[in-house]
């Protein structure tokens, strides 16, 4: 079978790209024609790259001949693109994959969605001693949108959210499309070798947040929800390779075809105790371990039960494991620079000043799908077939 797979230099992609590949099958790749370079040589033969600049509004025609299934992972960084950036890849680059891959016959798509979609973006019902599932839907309001439109995290969150909530409503009004959605905790890892290893700090992705520790940054204050990018890579081909049976559009439910992905509870401050131990070389580059901000409450736990019962994912690989190698890594790229980088990485959540702001808020049940304006709206573009978003949802609306 041949896949394609958007932002495939990407940290999650290339690793999904390398489980099918072990699978015997082939794989597309869209990539950006200034990180075509970035590709590991000799490729897989196997493999194929086609450059696609703008996942948003690009021609995928070509991209999509012969393919039996769509994986789209593309999307920027909490704080790694502007408001408008964030919202047009988000929504406007996952309705433009699966709308195109419609037009092209191929029924198949999974989508790489995010922990952040189950929960309000302050981050309260994190520490509420929880169970999330996938029935679980956060989201904001698009006046309380308005309030924090330059936040980072609730951009990212709240387009994340809109974008998987307009890809099921796509899918209701498009029953034949087999859809579904991956949802990882905090992804970490060693990087794939399909590419070289990242040319600079802010190429790290989401081992960023490692590397902020290793440089006497601030441990992230922020749920244990830590799963190594192998096991949210296994996911993807697992359920690229599970067919989902033809339901009537008013009949399928979101909840039954997401997919939560993450390993046991492991602390943000029990991985710098370990690796202390484990990586001596680290010994004077974190923080002191008094200094560690305690967690402000009992951590919601995330239920995988469903990806293990569907997709068969299960043993995951340990956090120990994942932060080790994370690290191993992360040292090469740092060699490779020459020398530590001056600019240091910013994208680490700050989830306590988020609850603090948000301290005298009314908890959100993290059950609750809200359906405000912008969702009604959307639902009626859908079902008229001319959705527009372009800038749409930029300032909330």
């Amino acid at each position: 079978m041949l896949f394609l797979i958007t932002g495939i230099n990407g940290f999650i992609a290339a690793h999904t790209a390398e489980q099918l590949l072990a699978k015997g099958h082939k794989v597309r790749g869209t990539i950006r024609s200034n990180k075509i370079d970035t590709l590991s040589q000799p490729a897989p033969t196997a493999l194929e790259v086609v450059t696609i600049d703008d996942i948003a509004s690009g021609d995928f025609t070509e991209a999509l001949k012969g393919v039996d299934g769509v994986i789209h992972i593309a999307a920027p960084l909490p704080g790694a693109a502007s408001r408008e950036v964030t919202f047009k890849s988000a929504i406007d680059g996952t309705l433009n994959v699966v709308r195109q891959a419609q037009k092209a016959g191929v029924k198949k798509v999974v989508v790489t969605s995010t922990f952040g979609t189950l929960l309000h973006p302050n981050h309260y019902a994190a520490f509420a001693g929880l169970n999330f599932t996938e029935e679980n839907w956060g989201g904001i309001s698009d006046e309380e949108f308005d309030q924090h439109k330059d936040d980072p995290l609730f951009i990212y969150m709240t387009a994340k959210t809109r974008a998987e909530q307009a890809l099921w409503e796509f899918a209701k009004v498009n029953p034949e499309m087999d859809i579904s959605t991956i949802i990882p905790g905090y992804v970490l890892g060693p990087y794939s070798r399909l590419f070289v290893l990242p040319k600079s700090a802010s190429a790290m992705g989401t081992n960023s947040w490692v590397y902020e520790m290793m440089n006497k940054g601030r441990v992230p204050n922020a749920p244990n929800w830590i799963v190594d990018v192998r096991d949210i890579a296994r996911a993807h081909a697992a359920a690229a390779l599970t067919p989902f049976p033809s339901q009537p559009g008013s009949a399928i439910n979101p909840a039954e075809r997401r997919f939560i992905i993450n390993a046991q509870s492991y602390t943000w401050k029990e991985a710098v105790e370990h690796l202390l131990k484990t990586r001596p070389v680290l010994n004077g580059r974190f923080i002191p371990l008094d200094q560690i901000e305690n967690l402000p409450g009992p951590v919601t736990s995330l239920d995988t039960t469903r990806a293990k019962n569907v997709l068969g994912i299960d043993g995951y690989i340990h956090p120990e494991t994942t932060f080790e190698q994370a690290v191993d890594d992360l040292l090469l790229v740092e060699k490779n620079l020459g020398q530590e980088p001056v600019q240091k990485v910013s994208r680490v959540l700050k989830t306590r000043k988020t609850l603090q702001k948000y301290k005298k808020s009314q908890k959100s049940d993290p059950r609750s799908l809200r359906k405000p304006r912008w969702l009604q709206k959307l639902r009626s573009s859908v079902k008229n077939r001319n959705l527009k978003l372009n800038g749409q949802f930029a300032d909330g609306q």
